[in-house]
């Protein structure tokens, strides 16, 4: 099996676990092994390390780039910023870009992410800016949704 032909299956088994939605510990699972092993018996799928440290960065690296290049060519943008709270109380981000590309509407989440810090609107507020200043469209901005939490009211105002 050719280096090129390795990659390009790489490429599709990460894209089926990322897409899907699997556990990377799919790559792992006797059944999905054995699976690619009698459709191709030259290939040996990536680790579960391999795919989340190498593979899906390296993914995510691309569609970031693709995503920035597409937002650099539209001239308005309107965002969805939802700040949450996972089962064990973590703090989260995510906020979405709307915009309108080659006629269609588009829709991308930017960014989920973590936050540490107090969920003050200040706070929030930086949090925000970084990823838009991050993504190149901190001047496109036409509209932004938020949920009823006051923090995100005044992160909007303080923008």
């Amino acid at each position: 099996m050719s280096v090129q032909q390795k990659e390009e299956c790489h490429r599709k088994v990460t894209a089926h676990i990322v897409k899907r939605l699997h556990p990377f510990s799919e790559v792992e699972s006797p059944t999905f092994r054995d699976m690619v092993k009698t459709l191709n018996p030259k290939y040996t799928p990536p680790s579960r390390d391999y795919l989340s440290n190498t593979l899906i960065p390296s993914w995510y690296k691309v569609e970031k780039a693709n995503v920035i290049t597409e937002l650099s060519e539209v001239s308005a943008v309107a965002l969805t910023c939802d700040g949450w709270s996972s089962i064990t109380q973590d703090h989260y981000l995510t906020i979405t870009a709307h915009y309108i590309a080659e006629g269609k509407m588009q829709q991308k989440v930017l960014k989920t992410k973590a936050v540490y810090k107090a969920q003050t609107g200040c706070v929030v507020a930086e949090e925000i800016s970084d990823v838009l200043s991050e993504f190149g469209i901190s001047d496109k901005i036409v509209a932004v949704t938020v949920d009823n939490a006051a923090n995100m009211d005044v992160a909007i105002k303080h923008m």
